[in-house]
């Protein structure tokens, strides 16, 4: 029997030059985005930190970690959106096998 929600990680990689209230814009964006789809998530801003190498000419990145529950065509649509976004020059997503206990 396989299970409908799965615990789910993104890191994002945002353009440096965005200032703080322009990256909280795209984290509470892409939070309602998920949240209006059913899910529930966590989010950690891990700041601006340096890149070990070159992403789309930028030397720095602002690093933002969530974790939401979702499925495998709300994660499709979310790696959709996030293409499109001009301002994200990275992002990877990891499904976690194990439920976090916190």
């Amino acid at each position: 029997m396989r299970k409908e929600l799965e615990l789910y990680e993104i890191l994002v990689l945002l353009d440096p030059n965005l200032i703080d209230n322009e990256v909280a814009t795209k984290i509470e964006f892409y939070q309602d985005f998920l949240t209006a789809k059913g899910s529930k998530v966590m989010v950690q801003n891990q700041g601006r930190k340096g890149l070990r190498y070159t992403i789309k000419k930028f030397e720095a990145a602002s690093f933002i970690q969530m974790v939401f529950l979702g499925n495998g065509q709300l994660v499709e649509s979310l790696n959709s959106t996030l293409r499109r976004d001009e301002r994200v020059l990275r992002h990877i997503v990891t499904k976690l096998n194990e439920p976090l206990l916190v």
